[in-house]
């Protein structure tokens, strides 16, 4: 079967015009036609593989230029909230010092208040992605953006010092009066201080003078 399909393809007209134009001394122009005969599908099919292969490269550009740009758009979201604030952004947290804590103690309950505040925040900025963020109380929906620029910012913290629970719980009305992020840690009483104690109390993030309004005249932890 191969023998048979060789001896087709050398007795063909084409081929058969190329071979007798080299050797058997045909005219130029017979040269010439047989050449053409040849070139016209050649050009043809090139042309068709550079157009298949330009598409598949834009194809492949697009995809690219597309992840490219949107990496930077969504590092400058939450810089638009830092601008946005028009001032650094911080939270505070607030240590009871009657409870006598150790400072392992308290460097625990402090990362418990930031989590604690910092996951309520992600649970209101959530609700983002399945509804417009103007669905938001208008609360928690300028939770979201200091949240978004505290983040961008560095995350500033200041640990501070209050006297007793009396003074830690005015402390919290005083946040919930001016809309500020805040939260109370209650401890599980599994060490050092009895269960259901106030240990903690995280105010903001939130916008410096607002935080500093609430926290302001305390001392350095």
């Amino acid at each position: 079967m191969d023998y048979e399909a060789a001896v087709a393809r050398l007795s063909s007209p084409t081929l058969f015009a190329i071979l007798h134009a080299a050797f058997g001394g045909a005219s130029e122009h017979e040269a010439a036609v047989s050449a053409e005969a040849v070139r016209k599908p050649f050009w043809a099919g090139f042309s068709v593989g550079f157009a298949l292969t330009f598409a598949a490269a834009l194809v492949a550009m697009k995809g690219f230029l597309a992840s490219l740009f949107r990496r930077p758009l969504e590092k400058c979201r939450p810089l638009r909230s830092l601008v946005a604030t028009g001032e650094p952004v911080k939270m505070a947290l607030v240590v009871r010092k009657d409870l006598k804590m150790s400072n392992g103690k308290i460097a625990a309950q402090c990362a418990h208040a930031a989590v604690a505040i910092v996951e309520e925040i992600l649970a209101f900025k959530s609700t983002t992605t399945t509804s417009p963020r103007s669905a938001l109380n208008p609360a928690s929906a300028l939770w979201v953006q200091w949240y978004d620029a505290w983040n961008a910012s560095g995350c500033s913290k200041v640990a501070l010092q209050c006297p007793d629970e009396a003074a830690m719980m005015a402390l919290a009305k005083h946040a919930r009066q001016m809309n500020l992020p805040h939260y109370v840690i209650r401890d599980a009483g599994r060490t050092q201080v009895a269960p259901g104690s106030k240990t903690v109390v995280a105010v903001g993030p939130g916008p410096k003078s607002l935080v500093d309004e609430v926290t302001g005249q305390l001392k350095l932890l």
